[in-house]
């Protein structure tokens, strides 16, 4: 007799990015489920960010059956299951406590020109339904597909999270190797994270990871906070605890928003600068249209019929820092 094994979703989360997905000034957001399709088709997490799974959970999900899979707009994990009362029951407990922990990690090089993010160093983005100790009220959760809510700085930890957020996850690393780990993060214990040698080893720890292109850590614990649990655990016969697939499958959301900029066009011929009044987004899809009379502020060349307005790539982004009112401005230059 053939037996098969039956593997169902865990969780999912998604990964979007308004750059690739709106189309002009056409919201991704804004679009209605036909629409969105339609860019979804031409559309690839995978081609700016990478998700890698830290080493404990790539041991993790071998012990409990879990298998990942990445598709096109989101990545999956998936459980070995078998029905029991009309629900999936998974065929290898997971405990209450049991953290995934997933690297994010930048592909492309240009993704801080065309992303609304700060990037700072010793600081990484954490993406959890889980708060840490270290962090106070409020705190953002990693948000819930079914919200329009974006990524931002808000998701970025304080100094001190990141560094007991990095020391727990090479301890879970440390425990699930087989050999000794060979380096000082690996010699620290919980006392370090209090001691300026114990930060620095950390601190230099994270910026070499930020160096390869680090962004932040998404981490799903199987019971998390408010009820944001990823699985349910029924302890009726405390000799047989369960765990089971909750209904509907909980489905997360890292949705990133694409940069604006002032618009500066720069015709070297004429020795002539235009800038937008406003702010405009990058995208790289679809064609915003400028308007002479309107999106420019001040005197127009007596020529303008004959200038051209092409829309901005994501490779030329400059930042300017008014000395006077320390503001800071974002430009794409385009030269025409």
């Amino acid at each position: 007799m053939a037996f098969r094994t039956l593997y169902k979703t865990l969780f999912t989360v998604d990964i979007l990015h308004s750059y690739f997905l709106d189309d002009g000034l056409s919201s991704y957001l804004a679009m209605n489920d036909d629409e969105k399709k339609v860019q979804l088709k031409k559309y690839n997490f995978l081609d700016y960010i990478n998700v890698i799974p830290s080493y404990a959970t790539q041991a993790a999900l071998r012990n409990h059956k879990l298998v990942l899979r990445k598709g096109q707009d989101s990545f999956r994990i998936l459980g070995s299951v078998i029905e029991e009362n009309n629900k999936f029951k998974l065929n290898r407990f997971l405990e209450n406590d049991l953290k995934l922990t997933f690297l994010v990690y930048i592909k492309d090089y240009l993704f801080d020109n065309y992303t609304e993010l700060t990037k700072t160093d010793n600081k990484l983005y954490y993406f959890s339904n889980i708060k840490p100790a270290t962090e106070a009220d409020p705190y953002s959760y990693i948000p819930l597909s079914s919200l329009n809510d974006l990524i931002t700085d808000d998701f970025l930890l304080t100094e001190e999270s990141t560094r007991q957020l990095w020391f727990d996850m090479e301890q879970d690393n440390i425990r699930a190797e087989i050999t000794k780990r060979l380096d000082l993060v690996a010699e620290l214990d919980s006392d370090d994270l209090v001691t300026d040698e114990g930060k620095q080893i950390l601190d230099q720890s994270i910026q070499k990871e930020q160096g390869r292109g680090l962004l932040g850590i998404i981490e799903l614990q199987m019971i998390g906070d408010n009820t944001m649990d990823v699985i349910e655990i029924d302890s009726t016969d405390p000799d047989d605890i369960k765990s089971f697939l909750l209904e509907p499958i909980p489905e997360y959301k890292l949705h990133f928003e694409n940069r604006k900029t002032i618009w500066k066009y720069i015709k070297k011929s004429d020795a002539n600068e235009l800038e937008t009044s406003s702010v405009k987004p990058l995208t790289r899809n679809g064609f915003i249209e400028i308007d002479p009379d309107t999106d420019f502020s001040g005197p127009l060349p007596t020529d303008i019929d004959k200038y051209i307005f092409p829309n901005p790539t994501a490779n030329i982004i400059k930042q300017v820092t008014d000395e006077n009112t320390n503001i800071t401005t974002t430009y794409s230059e385009i030269f025409i």
